[in-house]
């Protein structure tokens, strides 16, 4: 997280809350030469401060009052607001719920209106999302892309930009050199329409394409349907771009699931369900299950995954860490922590599914499994939260640690 040279910057704290984690932040800096304020917290990729690719769309951005902008990873908000001052029609969206939220702040406290979605406009993955868009047909005159990590979810999103541009719409997208950038602009010319870097800065680069008469994107955006043996018995699980657990059960998940114990009666949270495995797995003894994750793209292939497997006694919330259940009481927590954040290593939440944990598992018996690398230690935040914490399992790889209240 980098400031942009030049950008003036300051910090109002929203409240005083106990917990710092879930404590919104009001942000405010110079763009494309207009004074913005944001909504930041920690969960998001870049909330302090403004990422060189949203310097790059922001100076980039050149719109005509009635136009439509789409912003596919809108992330703060902030280039939402600067289209919306210029007269245009916007539409915000974020797989990530914590950036959705933030989106919403951030419209509000510069006073101008969009409509903002949990997921990508024209989603097959997310259908019910594009039911809630005006013409969900070819309607856009621009849109926005900073490119997050891995090949396979930009040529989605590129699929969805060309579906909805109209004919010579312009999609705008920036990204750092060292994720892949180079690549992604040969991809949104195949995909989009032809595509040349425009501007260049800190290690980033912005392109723009713009959609031809008749390109049709030739991209496949459907679940693949996968399965795997889990102590002797299939389950099957869905997955599709931008979920964790591409194409097989990850390792680290199956060293969760043949740990963890589920008695008759328990009432469970799959925290970070991801494709939904876990949850899976624990209906099959559990009394109820809840899945959450902050990923539209993972609580689509979750709610995918249950029905596969004809699970009826369990549910899927979107939620930033356990916030969305941070009242309710579980009897066991099993989780596999993210500790990515764009192409950098935090773990600001992966700490908070700890925290969260301790908050909503019974006092009496209540259990938490976590996996993780074998590099990435998390004794001593559970050793503060929990009474007990033990190695369940390890290998050269993975461990699975059991904490009792």
């Amino acid at each position: 997280m980098t400031f942009a040279k030049g950008y003036s910057f300051s910090r109002v704290t929203e409240g005083r809350m106990t917990e710092p984690y879930y404590t919104w932040q009001t942000f405010e800096a110079a763009l494309a030469g207009e004074a913005i304020r944001w909504a930041g917290k920690p969960g998001l990729e870049a909330w302090s401060a403004i990422s060189p690719a949203t310097w790059l769309l922001a100076e980039g951005l050149s719109v005509e009052p009635g136009q439509r902008v789409l912003d596919l990873r809108c992330g703060v908000g902030v280039c939402g607001v600067l289209a919306a001052r210029r007269g245009t029609d916007v539409t915000l969206c974020d797989d990530s719920f914590v950036a959705v939220q933030a989106a919403r702040r951030t419209l509000e406290m510069n006073g101008v209106q969009g409509q903002v979605i949990h997921g990508s406009v024209g989603d097959t993955v997310g259908a019910a999302l594009a039911q809630r868009v005006a013409q969900p047909a070819p309607s856009f005159d621009v849109v926005l892309l900073d490119a997050p990590r891995g090949r396979e979810w930009v040529r989605h999103l590129f699929g969805v930009a060309a579906r909805v541009l109209k004919p010579g719409g312009k999609l705008l997208l920036a990204g750092p050199t060292r994720g892949g950038i180079k690549g992604f602009i040969e991809d949104a010319s195949e995909i989009v329409g032809p595509c040349q870097v425009t501007r260049i800065k800190a290690g980033h680069r912005l392109a723009v394409a713009e959609k031809i008469v008749g390109q049709v994107a030739n991209v496949s955006h459907d679940q693949q349907v996968c399965e795997a043996m889990v102590h002797g018995q299939p389950v099957r699980f869905a997955t599709g771009p931008g979920v964790f657990s591409r194409g097989e059960l990850d390792a680290g998940t199956r060293a969760l699931v043949e740990t963890m114990v589920i008695r008759p009666g328990d009432t469970v949270l799959d925290l970070g369900c991801g494709c939904g495995v876990v949850g899976a797995v624990a209906a099959r003894t559990a009394r109820q299950v809840v899945l959450v994750d902050h990923s539209a793209a993972a609580l689509a292939a979750s709610r995918a995954t249950l029905e596969l497997n004809g699970v009826t006694n369990a549910e899927t919330l979107a939620s930033d860490c356990a916030e969305a259940v941070r009242d309710r009481r579980f009897d066991v927590v099993a989780t596999n922590p993210p500790f990515h954040q764009g192409l950098g290593v935090e773990f600001d939440v992966a700490q908070q599914f700890v925290r969260d944990a301790a908050r909503v598992l019974v006092k009496e018996g209540g259990r938490l499994y976590l996996v993780a690398n074998r590099f990435i230690r998390y004794e001593r935040v559970m050793g503060n939260l929990f009474s007990r914490t033990t190695t369940a399992y390890e290998d050269k790889r993975f461990r699975v640690l059991e904490a009792a209240r």
